[in-house]
């Protein structure tokens, strides 16, 4: 492949396999983030030690994101994610054997590392086989699929439980969901003519709004993964719908994406992402009454939180891609997936630290905040952008 978009056939090969195996991937991350935060919370660690057992899973990114251009060069993306996918289910098997939080720091900063490599290869690879006419489509075709692998994920894990190795296993066998798909775009590349125009950390002040967009959806998005089902327990909901909860969340992002790739293909982006984050905020502060709505509303609040945070995230990738080309977009992306790493780090220390200070309502109200800081940039990069153009 060269630095212009792939010819339909074989862009819809790319696309196939690699949306397929990052619907596998999300599965595998909502099966074991609810998994690994209940085992904790069973074997009596504390909210705050959760939530930085959870960062520190997040900090794997710094270690391998420097290199992945080269290596999506080098490999290619198929090749690469499967790599990535190996290390992973390694990790897995080692915490099953050995259910100690101090040892779970390194296997899950391992994890981290993993879960980068391939979802920062994934998301150059989408942008790199998708076209300005339809990408925000595309991206809305990606963001449902995996939202769906994502919401799978919580509701096996509330089937198969978190005693002995059987729920271990479980995660283990969806490796298998990542790697498969990937034959099929074993032969593609990511060619780029040139070299990237600017040094990786100047591409924050070239891209601000779609690069801090990531860094807050990352505090907020892996807060909900590390502590929501932690937080369902401290309301007294017993542990299966507890971990629904999450799985509810993912749900509501398997419809909502096909409504935003309409959406972003017909209204100003920077606008919309402003709407997500802003509903975002008002669905964060209802989230103390979740337990008191019933079978029928809770899931549907939730759903509708879910949708939004995935537009959040949706909307993102799509401005990263209409902004950067050719030599750019790895190395754009690349620092986008930092921003995303510095975010989980820093979301789950904060929120952990926040239960523990209110405990349980400290997450809410740390999510909320986190929305409401990041709410102005993408208002005034708006008001900006519709005052030049008059």
């Amino acid at each position: 492949m060269t630095s212009a978009t792939p010819a339909p056939t074989r862009r819809l090969a790319s696309l196939f396999a690699v949306i397929g195996s990052m619907t596998g991937m999300a599965m595998f991350y909502g099966y074991t983030g609810p998994l690994l935060s209940i085992v904790l919370e069973d074997n009596g660690v504390s909210g705050a030690l959760i939530g930085f057992n959870g960062a520190v899973q997040m900090a794997g990114v710094f270690i391998i994101l420097p290199f992945l251009p080269f290596l999506i060069r080098k490999l290619g993306p198929a090749r690469l994610m499967m790599i990535g996918a190996s290390v992973a289910l390694l990790t897995i098997l080692l915490m099953a054997t050995f259910v100690d939080v101090w040892l779970w720091f390194p296997l899950r900063f391992m994890m981290g590392a993993a879960q980068s490599m391939m979802w920062t290869t994934g998301e150059t690879w989408i942008n790199h086989s998708s076209d300005d006419r339809s990408r925000g489509r595309t991206i809305g075709y990606f963001m449902s699929a995996v939202a769906a692998g994502f919401a799978t994920g919580p509701f096996l894990q509330a089937e198969f439980g978190s005693v002995g190795w059987l729920p271990f296993l479980v995660g283990a066998s969806m490796i298998g969901l990542i790697i498969l798909p990937l034959f099929a775009g074993l032969r593609d590349r990511i060619e780029t003519e040139g070299r990237p125009s600017v040094r990786l950390p100047q591409y924050v002040r070239l891209a601000p709004v779609p690069m801090l967009s990531n860094l807050f959806f990352a505090m907020i998005a892996s807060s909900m993964m590390a502590l929501l089902a932690v937080y369902g327990l401290r309301l007294e909901m017993e542990a299966g719908s507890a971990s629904r909860m999450v799985g509810w969340m993912g749900w509501g992002g398997v419809f909502m994406p096909l409504l935003i790739g309409y959406l972003a293909d017909k209204m100003d982006r920077t606008l919309l992402l402003a709407c997500f984050v802003g509903f975002g905020a008002v669905c964060a502060a209802i989230l103390p009454w979740v337990a008191d709505m019933g079978a029928w509303m809770a899931p549907i609040y939730l759903m509708i939180f879910g949708g939004l945070r995935g537009g959040h995230y949706g909307l993102a990738v799509m401005l990263i891609g209409e902004r950067f080309r050719g030599a750019d977009l790895p190395s754009a992306t690349v620092v986008f997936g930092f921003m995303f790493g510095i975010g989980s780090v820093m979301g789950p220390a904060i929120s952990g630290l926040a239960i523990d200070i209110w405990d349980p309502h400290g997450l809410p109200l740390a999510i909320a905040v986190f929305y409401l800081v990041f709410l102005p940039l993408p208002l005034i990069a708006w008001w900006r952008r519709r005052q030049a153009s008059l």
